[in-house]
């Protein structure tokens, strides 16, 4: 189940020193509902943050004081704000990059404006989704509190964004099955990321760390060869 938010009370951050390209975003999305404002310094993007607390940031990793990802790794100490990453960078490397320092998502420039009304959109979503009628799921020591959006593994709460909620969530409530690599991205990510492989790696690559006592050798997401991932009811 999606809870329906109001776009117009929702406020974007976009962080990008291209005056152009900031303003051509603020207008796509304000056009779309949002409230937008733009900075074009990483450091005035932290201090927005703080201060502000937008409900999404659009952030640029080419900045002239720090870069993208030093900003993203400064928030990610505090906070799992839905960070969206938008850069003339667009290599596998550059996007695993960003992926593993926290980002929810990377599109590459020059994109299409309605990808990106869709994927803000889409984020906002999982964001807000409750799923129901489950108040409550658990596999083995792992518990997930769904009202609270909380999960927990051996007594100690978790802190996930909100892309490694809806894998946990996916994986959790399918426990014993196989669920294929393109169920997982269109689960969680959209119809639009099926076959984007690389970024369903990198998340589920940063749960383990959060999940495994060893992640080389996972229990709770195990690797089905060629297909998929599953989470095992038994060790």
């Amino acid at each position: 189940m999606v809870t329906a938010f109001e776009e117009q009370d929702l406020s974007i951050l976009i962080v990008e020193d291209d005056e152009d390209t900031a303003e051509v975003v603020c207008t796509l999305l304000e056009d779309a509902g949002f409230k937008a404002s733009a900075v074009d310094r990483g450091r005035m993007a932290l201090k927005e943050i703080s201060n502000r607390a937008p409900d999404l940031v659009l952030l640029d990793l080419n900045l002239p004081d720090i870069n993208g990802i030093e900003v993203l790794r400064s928030v990610r100490t505090h906070s799992f704000l839905p960070m969206i990453i938008l850069s003339g960078y667009g290599k596998d490397r550059d996007r695993v990059q960003a992926l593993e320092a926290g980002a929810d998502d990377y599109m590459a420039k020059p994109f299409s404006p309605e990808e990106l009304v869709a994927r803000v959109k889409a984020l906002l979503r999982r964001v807000e989704w409750t799923p129901k009628p489950e108040t409550h799921l658990s596999v083995r020591e792992l518990e997930l509190d769904m009202p609270r959006r909380q999960a927990a593994i051996r007594g100690k709460k978790l802190h996930l964004t909100p892309i490694e909620y809806g894998i946990l969530v996916m994986l959790m409530k399918t426990a014993g099955q196989v669920v294929s690599h393109d169920d997982l991205l269109r689960s969680v990510w959209g119809d639009q990321y099926r076959g984007d492989y690389s970024v369903l790696r990198v998340n589920i690559s940063r749960l383990r760390q959060k999940l495994e006592e060893n992640p080389r050798r996972p229990t709770y997401i195990v690797t089905a060869p060629g297909q998929g991932y599953w989470m095992p009811v038994a060790r």
